[in-house]
């Protein structure tokens, strides 16, 4: 009797054991799999907060089914230099692309470079050391070539009329059609900037193309008059940085070369963005001055950088002394960069 009574009781234990450890087994299970998806979910704002697509999910054993999707619907390309070339206006037009090591994931910003009077693209590229920022900050920077010999671009009428003979409001415009058919371009996130003439040729193509640009920057600018006035469709994001002992495009402009004042290229955006007259000092060290205006329409803003002793330079570039002084108290393309990371259209 009494080894039937433990038997009794070692079959009911037993019986009752099983949904216990079915219960513990699936407890267990669900958390391991609860942080399994929260790693994943970690993992992939981690890669899209930074750009990077070979960030925490591509790490080995990382499981291939956390990873994010591959959001490029475009032709693959192999990362860093490459030419390009397409048919615009009846003329052969290249560009030099960089494509930062983390392309290829998901859209990526754009930065398109102008380059100055009498320069190619791999001189900009070099000179303004924007592919190196576009390597950190995970953006596709393209660097498009002018024509005409010197080499130049249409940025506007000058005192002997254009600054150029080709069309590049619509080289552009092609341009941007090509990048965005063949790459893997965020169109929200387009960006213009240049130095010297390409300066000029920025604030041109801001003028007419504001519905595909989210904001610009210029550096040492050249600003001549745009054929039939500068008529932006919104307000648009601007910065200007200008040395005021640049004797190339001098900051208080050259009225026999047509060239306005760095004055006179800030109160046409103080207009379009509808500014009032409040400002602000954002930075001071050395011989750079910050200064910003953010009272302005639709949350746009104008920022201008004055660089007392800089000359016709890209400061933080390496030294030139035909060009003038070049300050390193900032890095142009770093400042530009920090900017347009702000915006998106």
């Amino acid at each position: 009797m009494q080894r039937s009574n433990i038997h009794t009781r070692r079959t009911r234990r037993l019986r009752e054991s099983h949904p216990h450890r079915l219960r513990r087994f699936l407890g267990t299970f669900g958390i391991l799999l609860a942080l399994i998806i929260l790693l994943g979910v970690v993992a992939y704002a981690y890669d899209l907060g930074t750009g990077k697509t070979g960030g925490i999910s591509s790490l080995p054993g990382f499981p291939a089914f956390l990873r994010p999707a591959n959001l490029c619907k475009t032709p693959d390309h192999s990362t860093g230099d490459s030419t390009g070339s397409l048919t615009s206006g009846g003329l052969n037009r290249t560009f030099l692309i960089h494509l930062p090591p983390s392309y290829g994931g998901k859209p990526q910003p754009l930065v398109i470079a102008y380059h100055a009077y009498s320069q190619k693209a791999e001189t900009m590229a070099r000179y303004s050391r924007m592919s190196t920022e576009a390597d950190k900050a995970n953006f596709i920077a393209v660097f498009p070539q002018g024509v005409d010999d010197p080499s130049s671009w249409n940025a506007g009428l000058g005192a002997a009329g254009p600054t150029g003979s080709a069309d590049d409001i619509q080289f552009t415009q092609d341009l941007l059609s090509y990048l965005e058919k063949n790459y893997c371009v965020d169109s929200h996130r387009i960006y213009v900037t240049g130095y010297s003439i390409g300066g000029g040729m920025a604030y041109r193509v801001a003028c007419r193309l504001t519905d595909q640009i989210a904001a610009i920057a210029t550096v040492a600018g050249a600003y001549y008059h745009a054929p039939g006035g500068c008529n932006p469709s919104r307000p648009i994001p601007v910065l200007e940085i200008h040395g005021q002992a640049d004797t190339f495009a001098p900051y208080d402009g050259n009225p026999d070369a047509g060239m306005a004042a760095v004055s006179v290229y800030l109160n046409v955006w103080f207009n379009h963005n509808q500014c009032d007259n409040t400002s602000k000092t954002i930075f001071q060290q050395g011989d750079v001055t910050g200064v910003e205006w953010t009272h302005c329409a639709d949350n746009s803003v104008v920022v201008h950088y004055r660089v007392s002793d800089g000359g016709h330079t890209w400061p933080g570039s390496n030294p030139d002394s035909f060009l003038g002084y070049t300050t390193h108290v900032i890095d142009a393309d770093t400042v530009i960069w920090d900017f347009f990371s702000h915006y998106s259209r």
